[in-house]
């Protein structure tokens, strides 16, 4: 996901793709732009010109968890990863993720709380509002996870067009009502501690998203007792 990030986008790329070409795999990058107002979208189509594995999704600007929505159903891999336009958490950390994606682990989270992680030059304000909404998670929709927030998230293929189908949260909340809607699946989830670096250019804001994500919460609640994610089952193994 992509809003407003002109100033470092193709940075990101560049390392994104770097990393990605000597592997023996097949792969793709999906930027979808989430209605950015500066030039983020025309930069990516353009560079994109000459990377035939990248491409551009243009979106609305309805939030990050509905751009992500987007490029996890656009994606046609095995296995998907999202991750973030600041890459806080480094693309060398798919290696480590993907050595876990057996056919019994569905998804791999990134942690910056599980024993082993380590963050850098975050401010105290983004630690604790991490950890006031992870409490708040665990009581209102899903026990048993440390970091539900970290944007370093792999699942696969399956697994992502099941979940991300029946998702609902436009916002910052969507992390909890993807791991919610997995927890009520029975799917295997594994909480992996990663290196995330602060990036003083975070679009994160802490009194306006921390509303949205308590309210993302609660309809999560909601959703399932109106119906809206009809019968959480398991679909396959």
């Amino acid at each position: 996901p992509a809003f407003n990030e002109a100033t470092r986008i193709i940075r990101t790329l560049e390392k994104v793709v770097e990393h990605l070409s000597g592997k023996p795999y097949e792969w793709e990058v999906i930027v979808v732009d989430d209605g950015s107002t500066d030039a983020t979208a025309q930069i990516v189509d353009d560079w994109s010109n000459s990377q035939p594995s990248v491409r551009l999704e243009k979106a609305e600007h309805r939030g990050k968890g509905w751009a992500v929505r987007r490029g996890m159903l656009s994606a046609t891999g095995a296995h998907r990863l999202m991750c973030d336009a600041d890459l806080a958490v480094s693309i060398h950390w798919l290696d480590r993720f993907l050595e876990h994606m057996d056919p019994g682990c569905h998804i791999v989270i990134g942690s910056r709380e599980a024993a082993g992680a380590r963050r850098f030059d975050e401010p105290r304000y983004r630690h604790l509002m991490g950890r006031v909404f992870n409490w708040v998670i665990k009581i209102v929709a899903v026990r048993g996870f440390q970091d539900t927030q970290c944007g370093f998230k792999c699942f696969d293929g399956h697994t992502a067009n099941e979940l991300f189908s029946l998702q609902r949260n436009p916002g910052m909340g969507f992390d909890g009502e993807i791991l919610y809607l997995a927890t009520k699946k029975g799917l295997k989830i594994l909480e992996m501690p990663v290196e995330w670096y602060h990036q003083p250019e975070s679009k994160v804001r802490p009194g306006v998203d921390s509303l949205i994500m308590i309210k993302e919460t609660l309809n999560i609640r909601w959703n399932h007792f109106r119906g809206v994610y009809g019968r959480l089952t398991r679909e396959r193994d």
